[in-house]
């Protein structure tokens, strides 16, 4: 059965190949045993056609294992966030095009479905949220908190990923999260009644 090692990819046996060799040694040879190889070699095989081509020369060893669900799914959770802050992105920026630049007739076109969309009471808070939440559900696959304990003392260490689309989604959650709460304060503070 050690010769059905080589239907493996080459990263994958230069990794596993010595260990799993050691352990078919001790196994009997069967029809299901070699099933279960070539099934494995064909996952592995898929698994790595499907990461980028930047992981698959990662020195061996590869990288470390992800620690916690949301670390393995960036991408997904960064387009998730982008569809959550969306909304918010669009209504300021048309916002600030038919009343600060002052765009020729933006105004009169987005009057109509400002007041249609603002006038549910849970869509001015939404659109208020939505950049801090979006920003949470960004961050989280970036930021790993580990504890260990040892030497009588307890050590938190922090780890920070940069993944491009999350890292751009944040910046944009920031963005739009810094004009909305600039702009709240300059409503309090300046329609705010004097004394």
């Amino acid at each position: 059965m050690r010769r059905h090692l080589r239907l493996y990819p080459p990263a994958w046996r230069a990794r596993y190949e010595a260990e799993v060799a050691d352990l078919l040694d001790d196994v009997p040879a069967s029809p299901r045993g070699v099933l279960d190889l070539v099934h494995g070699a064909i996952r592995e095989w898929a698994r790595a056609a499907s990461r980028p081509a930047v992981a698959r020369f990662q020195p061996v060893g590869g990288p470390p294992m992800l620690e916690h669900p949301l670390q393995r799914h960036p991408t997904t959770l960064a387009i998730l966030a982008l569809l959550l802050v969306g909304p918010t992105f669009v209504f300021i920026v048309a916002s600030l095009l038919a009343y600060e630049i002052g765009v020729p007739g933006l105004a009169a076109t987005i009057e109509p479905i400002v007041a249609a969309v603002t006038g549910p009471r849970w869509v001015d808070p939404f659109l208020l949220a939505a950049p801090f939440v979006a920003f949470l559900i960004a961050v989280s696959p970036l930021v790993s908190i580990g504890f260990a304990r040892g030497d009588g003392e307890l050590r938190v260490t922090i780890g920070f990923r940069a993944r491009a689309l999350n890292v751009v989604v944040l910046a944009l959650c920031i963005a739009l999260g810094g004009l909305l709460a600039g702009y709240l304060l300059v409503e309090f503070m300046f329609e705010a009644p004097l004394g």
